[in-house]
């Protein structure tokens, strides 16, 4: 579960990468978008010591995570982040939202799963006429993700604080949080 959870998470910073109109290189790398900061940051970093938030940053703490940020000590955590419904086979879908998001699911981390979650990003966000429109995949996106296929992310209003210090205002940031609250 850590691994896939892991894996859903950068397929989601993928979708922000595209939607921001980045392509994503073979190696997996998402530019402006470090899941090895971001993630910490979800830990709870900013977010006190109660909920699940407290818990995951005491586990980060004591593993050495904040101090060792690698994507592999990431995996075991990324688990109690997300959880998700779906448990059957994952329908491939082509295009639009449900397609991405279907893509997203079932992304097995590799750079060339990234890259072609942030092409169909890519496809989706030419169009849209404004910001408002490109807003608005985000949140279907993040609406899709959790209605259609069952994924939530768990400690959500924490996770969302510490997204704005470590993204801020960033275009990519600001899909990447639209994202994450129609998780909740």
């Amino acid at each position: 579960m850590a691994s896939s959870s892991l894996n859903i998470l950068s397929g989601i910073a993928a979708a922000a990468a595209g939607f921001a109109g980045e392509k994503v290189p073979k190696n997996g790398s998402i530019p402006g978008l470090d899941l090895a900061a971001i993630v910490p940051a979800l830990l709870g970093k900013t977010g006190g010591a109660s909920g699940i938030a407290g818990a995951l940053a005491s586990v980060a703490a004591k593993s050495g995570l904040l101090d060792n940020s690698k994507l592999g000590n990431l995996a075991d955590l990324a688990g109690s982040l997300f959880s998700s419904g779906n448990t059957g086979a994952i329908k491939k879908t082509t295009g639009g939202i449900e397609g991405l998001a279907a893509a997203i699911l079932g992304n097995s981390g590799s750079g060339a799963a990234l890259g072609s979650i942030a092409s169909m990003a890519i496809t989706l966000a030419k169009s849209v006429k404004n910001k408002k429109e490109l807003t608005d995949i985000a949140s279907n996106l993040g609406k899709t993700l959790s209605g259609t296929f069952g994924v939530s992310f768990n400690g959500a209003g924490t996770a969302l604080k510490a997204l704005n210090n470590v993204l801020g205002s960033d275009a990519k940031g600001e899909l990447f949080k639209v994202i994450l609250k129609n998780l909740a």
